[in-house]
């Protein structure tokens, strides 16, 4: 298959009924700090409270008969995992969620009230996904990539689809960055309908694979460093990478350590819950990060807000 814009058409009225289209809000407060108009793309109030519902939907909805009796699986930080659970109850499949033993125990906890056999293994989200692919090749099961897979990336790409038709001004869009998945979807629809969006992704200091692969231009594989933003951890692959260096305009940091505070002046600010992972396009602004000539007009994709209430400390 190939990717284009057509295919994020396509996963848009797959998705119609199925997920939130979620608020693009003006943040005035943002937009006074950066000195242009800042909208918050409000992910975190999707179904399962992250943006991955899309991706997972897109791609689980056309497998084949055949493919849904042998059971899914997939390797998850988190709310793709979430995702997969959700929509396999919905369907009526049998899913396995491959989690490392440091997720989230929020996370770990959704996905086993959805209905999901959870396995947790591995000090972090790239030994998981390695043990992941070998149960794959053992229980012939059906693998749902949560960055990788082009059905995926399209779904993911709605949000951009929803972003311009609900305010066709913007010009620059903030994409928090993990395995890449994400921010391709919305860097090819921004792009078809306009060259001139600047799409720019956001990692932080400690997460950083993407950054560091989009400067050197090939994929660079980093050792894995504990971070908050641990849904942005991980690796990326070539498919993803591709992509991004095709339609993605720049990947910029954000303290890692200094990423709390960006989650507690949403909280304050905004009265939104938004997870570490959601809030580096929040903090890239908070930390002057963003260098962008002229007065933009800044749509931030707010990717999830499922958080362990016990990382909210004042």
């Amino acid at each position: 298959m190939k990717l284009n814009a057509i295919e994020i058409l396509k996963a848009s009225k797959r998705l119609k009924e199925v997920v939130y289209k979620t608020p693009l809000i003006y943040s005035q407060k943002l937009s006074q700090v950066s000195n242009g108009e800042v909208y918050l793309k409000l992910e975190n109030l999707q179904k399962t409270r992250s943006f991955k519902i899309r991706g997972a939907y897109n791609i689980i909805s056309q497998l084949s008969e055949e493919e849904k009796k042998r059971g899914i699986i997939t390797a998850s930080s988190g709310n793709h995992g979430i995702a997969v659970a959700y929509i396999s109850q919905i369907l009526g499949l049998k899913a396995k969620i491959v989690m490392s033993k440091k997720a989230s125990k929020e996370k770990i906890n959704r996905c086993r009230e959805l209905g999901a056999e959870v396995i947790l293994i591995g000090e972090n989200y790239d030994e998981a996904e390695a043990y992941c692919k070998k149960l794959v090749e053992k229980q012939r099961l059906t693998y749902i990539s949560s960055y990788e897979d082009y059905r995926v990336i399209a779904g993911q790409g709605t949000i951009a689809y929803e972003i311009l038709e609900q305010n066709p001004e913007i010009d620059t869009i903030l994409v928090p960055v993990g395995g890449g998945g994400l921010i391709s979807g919305i860097a090819i629809w921004a792009k078809a309908l306009n060259p001139e969006i600047k799409v720019i992704g956001v990692q932080t200091t400690k997460a950083r694979t993407m950054y560091e692969s989009f400067k050197a231009k090939k994929v660079v594989e980093l050792p894995v460093e504990p971070c908050i933003a641990d849904g942005l951890a991980g690796k990326i692959s070539p498919v993803t990478l591709s992509i991004v260096l095709k339609y993605v305009d720049d990947i910029i940091l954000v303290d890692d350590d200094k990423l709390m505070d960006a989650v507690l002046w949403t909280l304050e600010n905004e009265k939104q819950i938004v997870e570490p992972s959601g809030a580096v396009g929040i903090a890239a602004i908070l930390q002057n990060k963003l260098k962008i000539k002229g007065k933009a007009k800044i749509a931030i994709v707010i990717s999830g807000g499922n958080i362990d209430v016990s990382r909210i400390q004042y």
